[in-house]
């Protein structure tokens, strides 16, 4: 009997297929529009002077869950240099990370989730001179809520993800360590979170095409990525991905997707371009110092 995370996947591949020749212009961008470069993003504030070799990289939608997520940052053991990229205008509030050494705040529009506005940043230059990069965003998932494949609703998703890489100061550190003492690590994502070859879902072809971009392989049975877009990395990878030359125009407007769009192509594709040079894992993979 073919498990059913292979049915679906071969379903979800020819649903792909026939969308992919029966869909009008608007639909599959990522192959089908070829738009203009996009304008820096809009600098709303700056607070001191960059310079550290972290980059804490926070995306704001919902700035209900921005506290928690400052609050967690708390954990990074030393100076880091916060890059905030926002759907609405923000100031940042008086209190800050205490470890925080800069802090810039850019405007965005509401496209991409939180992919487009990480490659717009390094798009704009604004991730040179890093040498690590932690990424999260305010993730609520609320589709989860209606119940489906995975188990937790979106809060509880973005609990684990964010406690898997940003818990506890001594785990920060060995995550840091591990980075410094192994020049294949590339990634590291909270437990549970690095997803294989049965998370295709409809987005096949647009990953390919991300490859091609890259001249790189992508083969099926190959993926291995991180799952929710939380994770530290090393900036250079996020700058490989940000040669891609992807566009505003390249990414689907929002309508509330859970598959098949750009910025889940992109999370997938991230796997591929981690592992083409080095590792992934999980933190709990990392041996204690």
């Amino acid at each position: 009997m073919i498990p059913w995370r292979v049915r679906a996947a071969l379903a979800a591949a020819v649903t792909l297929g026939e969308q992919l020749v029966h869909a009008p212009r608007e639909a599959w961008p990522l192959l089908t529009a070829r738009p203009a470069a996009d304008p820096p993003p809009l600098e709303l504030s700056r607070r001191g002077e960059p310079g550290a070799r972290i980059a804490a990289v926070l995306h704001c939608h919902f700035p209900d869950v921005l506290p928690g997520l400052l609050g967690a940052l708390e954990a990074i053991p030393e100076p880091f240099d916060l890059l905030v990229t926002t759907t609405a205008p923000l100031v940042l509030p008086d209190v800050l990370p205490s470890f925080a050494a800069s802090a810039v705040v850019w405007q965005v529009d509401n496209r991409g989730r939180d992919i487009l506005p990480l490659l717009r940043l390094v798009e704009a230059g604004h991730l040179e001179g890093y040498e690590l990069a932690c990424k999260v965003h305010t993730k609520k998932s609320s589709w989860r809520e209606t119940g489906g494949r995975f188990s937790g609703d979106g809060a509880q998703w973005r609990d684990a993800l964010v406690g898997g890489v940003l818990g506890s100061a001594a785990q920060v550190r060995r995550i840091i360590a591990a980075f410094d003492g192994d020049p294949a690590l590339m990634m590291v994502t909270a437990p549970g979170q690095v997803l294989g070859p049965q998370y295709w879902g409809a987005n096949g072809p647009l990953v390919r095409a991300l490859a091609r971009r890259a001249g790189i392989t992508a083969r099926p049975a190959d993926l291995r990525f991180a799952a929710g877009s939380m994770y530290w990395v090393r900036a250079e990878v996020l700058r490989r991905l940000g040669a891609l030359g992807l566009r505003s125009g390249h990414f689907d407007r929002e309508r509330g997707q859970d598959d098949g769009t750009t910025a889940h192509a992109v999370e997938r594709f991230l796997g591929y371009l981690v592992t083409s040079t080095g590792r992934l894992v999980t933190s709990d993979e990392i041996a204690p110092g």
